[in-house]
């Protein structure tokens, strides 16, 4: 009990040398926020006005597609759908390295959509410069071994136009 009443003591003593700033009330405490919605006034209907307003609330986003992990599984067992690569694609456009890299794979593969190895020569060169491991090993690997040598002449000509670094 004495250190209780010492704490006590040490606290009016500092209240009452004026270290303690005064609690500052908000302007809407709630005697004055219930005194306006009782008997409304002029005064409380600018305060009210005057009062900045807060957004509404977001509504929690529902998710755009599938999960990454169930991607993942129906890509694994070739089961892909277009949801899978639609979601993959709104990822991949976000430089999501996971879903560009796994996109590359379904598109140089057929998984969920048509076979493009040239598509997936590109998605791998962005995989690249997401530092995904093994992209460009990759890319290199479509390159000579997938694409054709009408694909292979374009991307050398998309890649070696002037200005283009």
């Amino acid at each position: 009990m004495g250190a209780m009443r010492r704490a006590f003591a040490l606290l009016a003593a500092v209240a009452a040398a004026g270290l303690c700033a005064p609690a500052q009330a908000q302007f809407y405490d709630l005697d004055g926020a219930y005194r306006c919605l009782k008997s409304p006034d002029p005064a409380c209907e600018k305060a009210m006005t005057d009062r900045p307003q807060l957004p509404p609330p977001v509504p929690p986003q529902k998710p755009v597609g599938p999960a990454f992990s169930d991607i993942i599984a129906h890509v694994k067992n070739k089961t892909a759908g277009q949801q899978d690569i639609d979601q993959l694609t709104r990822l991949s456009e976000a430089n999501d390295p996971r879903a560009v890299e796994v996109l590359a794979w379904c598109k140089l593969n057929g998984i969920g959509t048509a076979r493009d190895a040239l598509a997936a020569y590109r998605l791998y060169g962005k995989a690249a410069t997401l530092d995904v491991p093994h992209a460009r090993e990759n890319q290199t690997a479509v390159f000579e071994r997938q694409l054709t040598a009408e694909q292979r002449q374009e991307v050398l000509m998309s890649e070696n136009k002037p200005g283009k670094q």
